[in-house]
């Protein structure tokens, strides 16, 4: 079980355009121990902590010292930590704190490989940045993870091959792809406002994000988390963007949905069509308030489903004397514009 404390901004010296931490976490010192209070009045067995939020390789040693001695009461049940922390310049003596303070795991977050992208949202670092810190980190033992956003200004798809591209050749522990949120009070919000940022459709998110986490399930990737959750963004000060509260359940339906046409396309498969699957994927072939099958109607497939002992994201369809097999990685040439 991981416990996550999200901090506020800490270790960040400058502020993305796109972010508003300080709505949603606790702003201060004693903030951030009563956080840590709260998190563990319930945690009676050993349980993994995680500090998300921020930026831990911005701090000063002698702070991060005192932050992990915040949880001294609560050592006997910590087996470990992991944070999240921006690919900025490492410094020797916080990765020898960190490893002191058993943190196994470190998330950077890289929002797109694009340099210019990357310095209009203000984030102080380069795609090389993130490459060598990648490698710095994982060479002293930690476990590198990533996290994406899709949705972000002046992005392309090529933007998104290039997450995929870099994605493989990295190989992290595991990803997490977000959507782009604009929040009130960012100077996002005020970019939006003046019209000079024009989201994308909700739909082309969905697929960008999906073209990843298909691409990463190809490279046996583990993707741990996908859309924002109310820990996270407070739902009340977004303005525009990408948010769903079943944003990872949306992609996952989509991937699904389009592998199925795809598969029955290559296999001459119409009109009254079976579909065999594992029982977990029954809400992904159905689709969310039941849009997938409204899509297969569209498209000349009435669906019926039976639930079988095979590995979830595979599927059989069987359509008369016709069977044709696949899984949701037959979605991703459609994706491949």
């Amino acid at each position: 079980m991981i416990v996550p404390i999200f901090l506020t901004h800490l270790g960040c010296h400058d502020r993305c355009i796109y972010c508003d931490q300080g709505y949603i976490t606790a702003q201060s010192d004693a903030g951030v121990r009563q956080l840590i209070q709260r998190s563990f009045q319930q945690q009676r067995g050993p349980c993994e902590v995680g500090l998300f939020g921020g930026n831990i390789f911005g701090l000063d040693p002698g702070y991060l010292k005192r932050l992990f001695e915040h949880f001294d009461d609560y050592r006997d049940k910590i087996t470990n930590f992991r944070i999240s922390t921006k690919p900025v310049s490492l410094n020797e003596e916080l990765i020898d704190i960190l490893k002191e303070q058993r943190v196994t795991v470190i998330e950077l977050g890289i929002p797109s490989f694009n340099n210019h992208i990357l310095r209009m949202l203000n984030r102080k670092h380069t795609a090389k940045d993130l490459s060598l810190a990648f490698h710095v980190l994982k060479e002293k033992g930690f476990q590198v993870a990533l996290q994406f956003m899709v949705g972000l200004p002046d992005e392309t798809f090529d933007d998104i091959r290039e997450i995929v591209e870099n994605m493989a050749g990295l190989n992290p522990h595991y990803i997490r792809i977000y959507p782009l949120a604009v929040l009130k009070g960012t100077p996002l919000c005020t970019l939006y406002e003046e019209k000079s940022f024009v989201p994308i459709g909700f739909n082309e998110a969905l697929e960008r994000a999906l073209y990843i986490y298909l691409n990463a399930l190809r490279c046996d990737i583990k993707v741990v988390k996908m859309g924002l959750t109310d820990n996270e963004v407070l739902k009340e000060r977004i303005v525009a963007g990408f948010y769903h509260p079943a944003f990872g359940y949306l992609v996952k339906s989509h991937g699904f949905c389009q592998a199925i046409l795809a598969v029955a396309e290559r296999g001459s498969i119409s009109g009254e069509v079976k579909v065999m699957l594992n029982k977990k994927d029954i809400p992904h072939l159905i689709g969310y308030k039941r849009s997938n099958i409204k899509t297969f109607e569209e498209q000349g497939l009435t669906i019926s489903w039976e639930e079988a002992d095979i590995p979830a994201g595979n599927f059989i369809l069987v359509g008369g004397a016709d069977r044709a097999e696949g899984n949701v990685l037959a979605a991703l040439p459609s994706l491949d514009k």
